[in-house]
């Protein structure tokens, strides 16, 4: 999985929806990590706030979200 694409994909259903400011967060946080782990951590932590906290946010972008944190789960980052 590429889950920068996947990401991609996040930004622009967001945007189309009117949730660019949330899509501006996301990417903000994807920019301010250093290491690939440290930006998949910042990413993944807003998503599942995302997925938590907004559901009408996360019906829009669940098939994205819950590709990212099945892929955290299957390289280990996320425990299953």
């Amino acid at each position: 999985m590429n889950w920068h694409n996947t990401l991609n994909e996040i930004y622009s259903k967001l945007n189309a929806c009117g949730y660019s400011e949330i899509s501006t967060d996301i990417h903000e946080g994807q920019l301010s990590g250093g290491t690939g782990g440290e930006i998949f951590d910042i990413i993944i932590s807003k998503l599942i706030a995302i997925k938590t906290n907004k559901p009408h946010v996360y019906i829009i972008i669940k098939v994205e979200i819950d590709s990212i944190i099945e892929y955290g789960k299957s390289i280990g980052y996320l425990i299953k």
